[in-house]
């Protein structure tokens, strides 16, 4: 969907979704205006109506077609206008169960399962990384 300039920002939910080792899947954008060849978690923007926990389920069928089985809110990001983009952000990132066969929708062209050692391999759109390092900067001090 065509993303016109708005003066506030847009919510949108970021899935962080892990393999039996604790590695995170990440996608890689294709045919897209915005961070096409850059890699992100799955996600997208929550539509009007919906909950931030359909959107996450959505959007991960939509991008991946795995099935959300469970998910729990872990934190917000704040992803502001930059040189980058001059879009304004705030993702609100869930932690996810899904299963099924992983196949990508047209948005993405390829995916990884990543740990933070292999982060910088990988040019992260919208400031993901970010949400990333906190996420394994949290799971660290808990457990």
């Amino acid at each position: 969907m065509e993303r016109i300039k708005s003066n506030r920002p847009y919510l949108a939910v970021r899935a962080i979704i892990t393999d039996e080792s604790g590695r995170v899947l990440i996608l890689k954008r294709s045919k897209t205006k915005h961070g096409n060849g850059e890699w992100c978690l799955p996600g997208g923007n929550i539509e009007y109506g919906q909950t931030a926990g359909e959107a996450v389920v959505r959007e991960i069928k939509q991008e991946t077609s795995l099935t959300c089985t469970d998910s729990s809110f872990l934190f917000f990001s704040e992803n502001l206008p930059s040189e980058e983009s001059d879009l304004h952000y705030i993702n609100l990132v869930y932690k996810c169960i899904a299963e099924g066969n992983l196949q990508l929708n047209p948005e993405s062209s390829d995916y990884a399962w990543i740990d933070s050692t292999r982060l910088n391999n990988y040019k992260i759109a919208f400031r993901n990384d970010v949400i990333l390092l906190r996420y394994w900067h949290l799971n660290t001090l808990s457990g």
